[in-house]
């Protein structure tokens, strides 16, 4: 009895391994996956990365067996101050000096006297005038107003200054007749007859004030213009 059930088991473990056996042998079943891609034409397909494509980095090719030359380093050239050239231009308005050269121009404007319009210039003379004839009537006080109005149109006019400190002196204001006379100096550099009549004056005054060696001074510096 126990030998059948031995046969028995033998013979149910042999079917099993055989059955499990065949299932290992036999085909896979997993998922099913359908193939859909398609094969790009020969136009159509993307060629191979270059040496100068993704971050520009470049590849040598095995073939590339020529040296670089080496980079030369230029060295920088002393920087030189360039030399300033003044150019003047004369011109009737205010004159310009230029600088140059430089980067940016530099434009210096030198402040000029213009010349007295006519029309002020013939107040002027009238007003002057009217001065020489208030003064032969003897009316001083008049006449001086009449040359402070002169000297406020044309302050650089040498005639109205001369003419003024004269005045002036003979009124006995010897201080202010200098004063006058020593800047109508500085507006005749050139003109002779004015600075001997100037510098006349300047001696009058001085005496007028008892200063004997400023006014041997402006004597001999009258002298010079005769």
């Amino acid at each position: 009895m126990n030998s059948i059930k031995i046969t028995l088991f033998k013979y149910m473990s042999l079917c099993l391994s055989v059955v499990f056996l065949g299932a290992c042998a036999g085909p896979g079943y997993g998922p099913i996956v359908e193939d859909l891609s398609v094969q790009a034409r020969a136009s159509q397909r993307i060629p191979l990365a270059t040496n100068n494509v993704l971050g520009n980095e470049t590849n040598p090719s095995a073939t590339d067996t020529q040296p670089r030359k080496p980079v030369e380093l230029q060295k920088p050239k002393p920087y030189v101050v360039p030399k300033a050239k003044v150019t003047i231009t004369p011109q009737s308005s205010p004159s310009k000096v230029v600088v140059a050269p430089t980067e940016k121009n530099i434009e210096v404007v030198i402040k000029q006297e213009e010349a007295l319009p006519p029309s002020d210039q013939a107040v002027v003379e009238q007003l002057l005038s009217n001065a020489d004839s208030l003064k032969g009537q003897g009316k001083m006080a008049e006449a001086v107003i009449q040359l402070q109005r002169a000297q406020r149109i044309a302050p650089r006019e040498p005639k109205v200054y001369a003419r003024l400190s004269a005045l002036q002196l003979s009124l006995g204001e010897a201080a202010r007749a200098e004063q006058l006379a020593l800047k109508g100096l500085t507006l005749v550099p050139n003109k002779k007859r004015y600075q001997y009549y100037f510098w006349k004056l300047i001696a009058a005054s001085r005496s007028h004030l008892g200063n004997s060696k400023g006014e041997a001074e402006a004597i001999i510096q009258a002298d010079k213009y005769k």
